[in-house]
């Protein structure tokens, strides 16, 4: 979505928020002493787990150098084109490891021993429990493995951001806690759940969401950790190597995870700079379209949205 200097059917709402001043950010748990070669790479901000770590026979520093595989041709006659997330291969903490660097399956990778996402270029400390196929990967020199070779959790007990620094692990923390008043009612954690938790977008309540967003939330360059405490984690997050990031929020979870044809849903992308400070807002509406062999969907047009009586907002900061 492109960022622009507009904002559509706004409702000028008053919002009154109750919570008092921001509160800092929850502090980081003291970490657990390190075992020796991880002195100078673990933060006392990481999540290090020593039992899940002693479990780990190999433990590699990477970069991340995400690319694509080879193109393989669908069952439509089409093209597919799979992301190759690599991990090249910088320092042996230890055990043994000669492969120029591993391919994992970030898609199985999900819970709290793995980042929510990964940035390119930044370092990882891969704790790794190879079976037979993967020891034969790790020993060979000059193996890379193919799109059928990714490694999943059987294989990867976890994975440290090494580059993540103490402001994002704190941030990374933070729940949706606060509340405040409006024009339409009272915002609290138990409304913003149930704005994404509708089966369809509700045009009124919609717009008293944007309304709130601009007057409380979406301040210019309102830091990471205090717009968390207003929306907690997002359901979907991109790291870029410049240190900057977005998150995406989805309004009406069940008819984005369930296609249907002209089904609505919302979305709301929230830009962050490399100094974790807000600078772009965009809120809008996608359509499904949905046949036997593809599921798309396509944002409305502005004329749309009117008709619809959905709002739409588009902001950037400078």
């Amino acid at each position: 979505m492109t960022p622009r200097l507009v904002v559509v059917l706004l409702l000028a709402l008053a919002c009154t928020p109750t919570s008092g001043p921001t509160r800092p950010a929850p502090s980081v748990p003291e970490a657990p002493e390190l075992p020796a070669g991880l002195s100078g790479l673990v933060e006392p901000w990481h999540p290090f787990d020593p039992q899940l770590a002693d479990s780990a026979p190999v433990w590699l520093v990477t970069r991340y150098q995400p690319g694509t595989y080879p193109c393989r041709p669908g069952p439509d006659g089409s093209l597919d084109m799979l992301i190759q997330d690599r991990f090249t291969a910088l320092q042996v903490v230890r055990g043994a490891a000669h492969a120029p660097g591993v391919d994992l399956d970030l898609h199985a990778l999900r819970g709290p021993a793995y980042p929510r996402a990964y940035a390119e270029e930044r370092r990882y400390l891969l704790l790794l429990r190879p079976g037979p196929k993967g020891q034969a990967l790790l020993a060979d020199s000059q193996a890379l493995g193919g799109m059928h070779d990714r490694w999943g959790p059987d294989e990867v007990l976890a994975v440290i951001d090494l580059d993540q620094s103490e402001a994002e692990a704190a941030a990374e923390q933070v729940p949706a806690s606060r509340s405040g008043e409006f024009a339409g009612g009272r915002w609290e954690p138990a409304h913003w759940a149930g704005l994404r938790a509708a089966v369809t977008p509700e045009p009124a309540r919609q717009r008293e969401l944007a309304a709130f967003l601009q007057s409380t939330v979406t301040r210019p360059r309102a830091p990471l950790a205090e717009v968390r405490a207003w929306l907690g984690p997002p359901d979907s997050q991109h790291l870029y190597a410049d240190g900057s990031r977005s998150d995406g929020y989805v309004l009406s979870h069940p008819a984005y995870a369930q296609p249907v044809a002209d089904g609505l849903y919302g979305q709301i992308e929230l830009r962050y700079d490399a100094h974790l400070e807000l600078r772009a807002v965009e809120l809008g509406y996608l359509r499904w379209s949905v046949s036997p062999q593809l599921q798309s969907s396509t944002m409305l047009t502005a004329e749309e949205h009117a008709k619809l009586g959905l709002p739409r907002i588009e902001l950037e900061f400078r």
